[in-house]
């Protein structure tokens, strides 16, 4: 083959690389305003041959990798469709190919390489051991035949995801430094990180980490919520989060809207441990709410109103005998009514059918407690209830966090209402079964939204699962109309 064949064919893999990651950057640079502007000679539908044309193209990719921050581009990706197969391999060879890598190059390669695996590999959301040999399986595409033998820093991985696992909240997991231990492990690996036996022992790695972050996340989220539900069970509305930065009489609705915008996408670098200590301390302040008693209010003395008293003869009765209750007329003691407190009466209601989010609440902590080691098929349990989760559901728990999870979360939630209320019925006990089903057809239309939305980002596996659990939801409601 001559000289000027290979070339040609050179360049034009240089414009097909370039055509097909330059709309990740130009959205990087418009939705951060990073100010660099679009590449006049991508945005050109012309494919020229000249050096100097070839030239000012990578200068353009330069000056955008040179300003671009890991999370900006997880964000990007995470947020939009522009996170597929194609773009990833495109991203990682460019990154991959780069004569100098600092540590910034560095951190991105981290990132895409993870994201990359979880795009070709969905399934392993769902686990929390991933083999080494099924990593590099994924990764065959972007490094190539990886040697099994890596160099002895890649041995202190394995203890840091074993004290990942012991960690049970994000205070946990910053009181023992996991994540600068495994930046340490990355920082000792220095050139030889970019080795590929290195890379898919980081991508392991780095992929546990990251499920085991969301966990610990997830746990901490729930707790804060069902510490709310508690507070207001009894009657408050504030709570003071002043350790957090926030108001010493911080509203609840507030931070449970903080919590809302914690599930969407994490937007800020992992290693941002002050984003960490604001949920720690979050959690910390409502959960000590939560333990303190109430304050003690004495009720107000009843006003003494006196009755005037007819004088009734009475005759004496004969000895050894008494006299009726009944036949004695005269002022009778009144034995004071129980005073019903708002706190009773919320805590009655809720003791009856749950609603959305004490159903949340209490779905969550039985799965966070029993199934954070493996997110598989489970069954939660409410009253006489049992209700069979599949593994997708219990992940959407678990490892949720993003609009899909919410829906999943919610449509169980419905279920599981359904479910208790026809169990109410069928005991004869009292329920307001038709407003039960009217909510869960609420939400059984919300998640027929998400599916739609799901099947036009060309989402499949999100559309299938949303309808998986859509059909059990409506299966479940078509009983209830039968038991009504």
């Amino acid at each position: 083959m001559s000289t000027a064949v290979v070339n040609l064919a050179e360049v034009a893999q240089k414009w097909r690389n370039a055509r097909r990651i330059y709309p990740v950057y130009s959205a990087l640079d418009q939705q951060f305003e990073i100010g660099v502007g679009p590449c006049r000679e991508l945005e050109s539908p012309i494919n020229r041959s000249e050096p100097e044309v070839l030239q000012r193209i990578d200068e353009w990719f330069d000056k955008m990798d040179n300003q671009v921050q890991v999370f900006q581009l997880r964000q990007l990706l995470q947020t939009t469709h522009l996170a597929t197969e194609e773009n990833l391999h495109a991203l990682l060879a460019r990154h991959l190919g780069k004569p100098i890598r600092p540590v910034s190059v560095r951190d991105k390669v981290d990132y895409l390489l993870v994201q990359y695996f979880a795009y070709c590999a969905p399934h392993d959301a769902h686990n929390t051991h991933v083999e080494i040999d099924h990593v590099a399986e994924v990764l065959h595409p972007v490094l190539g035949d990886v040697s099994p033998l890596v160099p002895a820093f890649c041995e202190n991985l394995d203890p840091i995801l074993k004290e990942l696992d012991e960690c049970s909240s994000l205070r946990d997991l910053l009181q023992r430094k996991i994540v600068e231990k495994a930046r340490s492990v990355k920082d000792e690996a220095g050139e030889k990180y970019f080795m590929p036996s290195v890379l898919v022992a980081f991508t392991r790695f780095n992929f546990s980490l990251r499920l085991g972050f969301f966990r610990l996340m997830h746990a901490d989220l729930h707790a804060i919520r069902f510490a709310l539900h508690q507070m207001e069970a009894r009657g408050q509305s504030e709570c003071d989060c002043s350790s957090a930065g926030m108001n010493e009489q911080e509203p609840l609705s507030n931070i449970r809207e903080i919590c809302h915008n914690w599930k969407k996408p994490f937007r800020a670098s992992y290693t941002g441990g002050n984003s960490l200590s604001h949920l720690v301390e979050i959690r910390s302040a409502v959960e000590a709410a939560m333990a303190k008693p109430l304050p003690v209010v004495e009720p107000e003395p009843l006003p003494v109103v006196e009755e005037p008293v007819a004088e009734v003869a009475v005759e004496e009765a004969p000895a050894g005998e008494f006299a009726e209750p009944s036949t004695i007329e005269g002022p009778v003691a009144v034995e004071p009514k129980p005073v019903i407190t708002p706190l009773a009466s919320k805590i009655s209601a809720v003791s009856a059918i749950p609603d959305i989010e004490s159903c949340l609440e209490q779905i969550a902590e039985q799965l966070i407690t029993t199934s954070t080691k493996s997110a598989s098929v489970s069954t939660v349990v409410m009253g006489d209830t049992k209700i069979l989760l599949a593994s997708w559901e219990v992940a959407a728990f678990v490892r949720g966090g993003d609009d899909v999870s919410d829906a999943l979360q919610r449509a169980v939630a419905a279920r599981v209402m359904v479910g208790l209320a026809v169990e109410r019925k069928k005991k004869g006990e009292s329920t307001d079964l038709s407003a039960v089903i009217a909510l869960a057809h609420v939400e059984a239309s919300q998640i027929q939204e998400r599916i739609a939305e799901a099947k036009d980002k060309k989402n499949i596996d999100d559309a299938v699962n949303l309808a998986a659990t859509a059909k059990r939801l409506l299966g479940v409601l078509d009983e209830a109309e039968k038991a009504k």
